[in-house]
This record gives C-alpha cells, sequence and structure tokens, in this order.
C-alpha cells in the first residue's frame, strides 16, 4: 500500500518528534544541570522549547527540505561547560542564565551573518581533521558532564569527586541509567520502528518504577534530585520567568558583552558545521543540493527565537532528519509538523516529562556522545602519511575539552 503525500509529511514529522524530544530534554536538563537540581525542569522546558520554535522557524526560512533542527549535542557541550564554570566561581544561577541566553543570541546573530555573507560554501570546506576533533571533544565534554547524573551524585559535584566517592553514588540512579543504556544499545535488534532513544527512555521509566514501588521516597516529585520535577508551563509564570533572565541587563559591562562573544562565535560555528554535515549526507541520499547559506540564515533566524522564547539553540540533526526521510517526510511540511507536534507534546505532557527520571535522561547523553567520537581516526595511525592528521584531531580534541571549547 502506497502512502500518499500528505501522510508521509504527517508520519515524518511524527517519527522525527519521538527522536528529537527524548535528546532535547536531555540536553536541556545537561546544560541547567550545574544551577542545582531545581533548575533541572527549567532544563526540560528550555530543550522543549528549543525543538518546537526550531522546527516551526527553521524549515520555514532554511535552504533544505526535509531537514530536522533541534536541540544538539555541540550547543549542550558549550553551554553546560560554560554554565560549569560560571557555576563554580560563585555567579549566581540568574546571572549565569543571563549569560547563556545572551551566548545563545549570539550565535544566532553570528550564524545570520554567516549566511547573509556567504560564508555558508566556506565552512563545508573546513579540514576533516578539525571537524573531526571538534566533534570528538564534543563528544567527550557530554560524556564527563554526565557521569556524575548517571551515578547520582549530587547536584555540582565535580566529576573527579563523583569518581572518588561511591558515597555518594545512587544505586536506584545508576541501575535505571544503566537500563536505559543497554536497552538502547539493543533497540536496533529489536525493531527499527521505534526510535532507540524512546525504548531506552520508557525503560530507564518502567525501572524507575519498579524501584518506587519498594521505595515510598521515590515517589515523591517534589524535591526529588533523582526526577526533572514539575514543569510550569502556566503563560503567567512563564513570561515572569522569562523576563526575569533580564533583570541583571542593565550590570553588565564592555568586558562582560566581549566575554559573551567568544562562547558565542565557537557555538555558531559547530552549530553550523553541524547542520551543514547533515545536509550534505541528506542531498547525497535525495540527490538534491541544499543552499548552504540560505540554511544558515534559517538557522540563524531560529537559534535567536528560541534563545528568546528561552529554549535552547540547536542544528539540524542527522537522526531526526534520517527518520523523517525513512517515513515519508518529502518537504519542508514534515519538518515543521515537527515542531508543531513538539509544541503539543509541551502543551499535553508536561506532567509526564517532570517524571522522567534524570538518570535515564543522562544514559541517553552517554550514548550520544560515545557516538559522536570519530573512532575510525585512530585508523590514521597505520599509515604514515596519515599520522599528522591524527595529531591534528588530537590536538584539536585537547585544546576543546581542556578549554570547554
Amino acid at each position: 500500500m502506497r502512502i500518499g503525500p500528505r501522510v508521509g509529511e504527517f508520519w515524518g514529522g511524527l517519527g522525527a518528534m519521538l527522536v528529537a524530544v527524548p535528546s532535547s530534554i536531555a540536553f536541556g536538563v545537561a546544560v541547567f544541570a550545574p544551577l542545582g537540581d531545581a533548575y533541572a525542569a527549567q532544563g526540560a522546558l528550555a530543550g522543549i522549547l528549543g525543538a518546537a520554535v526550531l522546527g516551526l522557524i527553521a524549515p520555514a526560512l532554511g535552504g533544505t527540505p526535509r531537514l530536522i533542527s533541534a536541540p544538539c549535542a555541540p550547543a549542550a557541550a558549550v553551554l553546560s561547560a560554560l554554565a560549569l564554570e560560571a557555576a563554580a566561581r560563585g555567579v549566581p544561577a540568574g546571572s549565569v542564565l543571563l549569560q547563556l541566553t545572551l551566548v545563545c543570541l549570539a550565535a544566532g546573530a553570528l550564524q545570520l551573518a554567516f549566511g547573509l555573507a556567504g560564508i555558508g560554501r566556506l565552512i563545508r570546506y573546513m579540514p576533516y581533521p578539525v571537524v573531526s576533533g571538534y566533534l570528538t571533544g564534543v563528544g567527550l565534554i557530554i560524556i564527563l558532564s554526565q557521569v556524575p547524573k548517571f551515578l547520582g551524585a549530587p547536584s555540582g559535584v565535580p566529576l573527579a569527586d563523583a569518581l572518588a566517592a561511591p558515597a555518594l553514588w545512587h544505586w536506584t540512579a545508576i541501575a535505571v541509567g544503566a537500563v536505559t543504556l543497554t536497552v538502547m544499545l539493543l533497540a536496533p535488534r529489536l525493531t527499527r520502528v521505534v526510535p532507540a532513544a524512546i525504548l531506552g527512555l520508557g525503560a530507564g521509566i518502567v525501572a524507575y518504577l519498579g524501584f518506587a514501588l519498594a521505595d515510598p521516597a521515590l515517589r515523591v516529585l517534589a524535591q526529588n534530585p533523582l526526577l526533572v520535577g514539575e514543569l510550569d508551563v502556566t503563560p503567567g509564570r512563564f513570561l515572569a520567568a522569562l523576563a526575569g533572565r533580564w533583570q541583571g541587563f542593565g550590570g553588565l559591562d564592555a568586558e562582560d558583552l566581549v566575554q559573551i562573544l567568544v562562547p558565542g562565535a565557537t557555538l555558531a560555528i559547530l552549530l553550523s558545521i553541524d547542520t551543514l554535515k547533515t545536509c550534505v549526507v541528506l542531498d547525497a541520499l535525495t540527490r538534491s543540493r541544499h543552499d548552504s547559506n540560505r540554511e544558515l540564515v534559517g538557522q540563524g533566524v531560529a537559534n535567536l527565537a528560541a534563545a528568546a522564547a528561552g529554549g535552547m539553540p540547536g542544528a539540524g540533526t542527522m537522526g531526526a532528519t534520517l527518520v523523517n526521510l525513512s517515513s515519508g517526510g518529502q518537504t519542508r511540511a514534515s519538518a515543521m509538523i515537527e515542531g508543531a507536534l513538539v509544541l503539543v507534546v509541551l502543551l499535553a505532557l508536561a506532567p509526564l516529562v517532570g517524571g522522567l527520571p534524570i538518570a535515564a535522561l543522562a544514559g541517553i547523553l552517554l550514548l550520544v556522545g560515545a557516538r559522536m567520537i570519530d573512532w575510525r581516526s585512530f585508523a590514521f595511525l597505520r599509515n604514515r602519511s596519515t599520522v599528522l592528521d591524527f595529531a591534528v584531531i588530537a590536538a584539536v580534541v585537547v585544546v576543546a575539552v581542556g578549554y570547554s571549547l
């Protein structure tokens, strides 16, 4: 039975949404985690908002039909490292949120400038060792930031302290995270109809509920460090929280704004690379040709809008895009349907999102980070002519991880 074009667009958008939402929630929680357990729910909300705004705006203005845009690992790596560093210096949470918002706005503005200036085509020709090193560095940053959450360590505990102190571990969290990881790894052998992240997250939830049957304390949502926490999506409180981020803007000086430009530029470049890399793969699969500059304009405007709405920035993502394509998505409509469905999830299922186990989200991100590492680059060591390429990759990784990109 042949699937009609309109039906295919819907199924493509639905499939992409199922892939994008779990990762977006996990990325948002990862970024807000350094601010304390109380901010996990805000992080989840930022992830979903980012997915909705990007899904609605990027395909409407971009130059690549069928491309799905959503919060991504490079954004999570840069922003979580920035939040962690600021929190370690004792910067108040409100000021950190303002800083993150300004960095996201700067990244979106720079992407828009890249597209208008015609730089999109140049980014595509960035040397492979540099791109490989950056993405591997992003993967390692994601992994290192999620290990304490996977172990159930209290918020704010550094990685070294979490690893050295088993007394801080929460074995329920470890079990839930392990179940999530295991199911995600086995998912391709079980079915290709349901995304691995959905299966893994579902298994993690079931595991948590199993432990909650034996421990009544795990059933409490409020002040539970193992759960995301209640999401407040009522318009009044949401707008008040969004406006509250800008209270400290008047206290910023020129030096503060300059410091925002560096991570903003880094984020803009990484998001642009991630997007255009996905566009090239999509071109090969569909025998089409995307417009790099127009795509960066669309991504820039979408990321500006996402940041202004309190959401996470993102890029064209490979996993959700491939699901959209294989499920019947043919035009921009499927990508916009994905964004609309994410918005439906936010409005209708917010209470359920608040009950997600943080360790399960950490398990998802550990696998995402591991898959971003370019394991094939080790093959460069076998040939003298490519040893220098490996050295460049290693140097970029060291710089990326050492200086948090």
